[in-house]
């Protein structure tokens, strides 16, 4: 089964990487990702410290990630990832989506902010508007 983006001509394939210190919500997150045509889960990662190894490492063109993790906030671990590539852009995917906590995000250098009960569709748009493609 294939997220269909309104049969749209695909741009490239977008690496993201995957950072959630939730198991089983990091892989059912990846698995759903994996339906969707132009987009591949370069990795994964439990916590903010691994997320800033990975990014390094795996040279994502997009990071979706939690904010609360034990080792190392969404944010800070964001802030890390800034000071290397401050060009790569980060979503935030959080169970805490009030606006106190998207504008926190936002002006620590999110790229996007979605809530976790978002559908894979809205948050694919997201993912392509962080990374500056066209889904349609």
């Amino acid at each position: 089964m294939d997220v269909d983006l309104d049969d749209a001509d695909k741009v490239g394939s977008m690496r993201v990487l995957v950072v959630d210190d939730h198991q089983a919500f990091r892989h059912a997150l990846t698995s759903a990702l994996s339906l969707v045509d132009d987009i591949e889960v370069a990795g994964q990662a439990g916590g903010g410290l691994a997320a800033c190894q990975e990014a390094e490492q795996l040279d994502p063109d997009v990071i979706i990630m939690d904010l609360s993790m034990p080792d190392l906030s969404g944010i800070d671990a964001m802030k890390r990832i800034h000071e290397r590539r401050p060009d790569l852009p980060v979503v935030i995917l959080t169970a805490h989506a009030d606006d106190g906590t998207e504008r926190e995000a936002r002006e620590a250098g999110a790229s996007g902010f979605v809530a976790k009960g978002t559908g894979l569709r809205d948050l694919v748009v997201v993912l392509h508007e962080a990374a500056e493609l066209d889904p349609r």
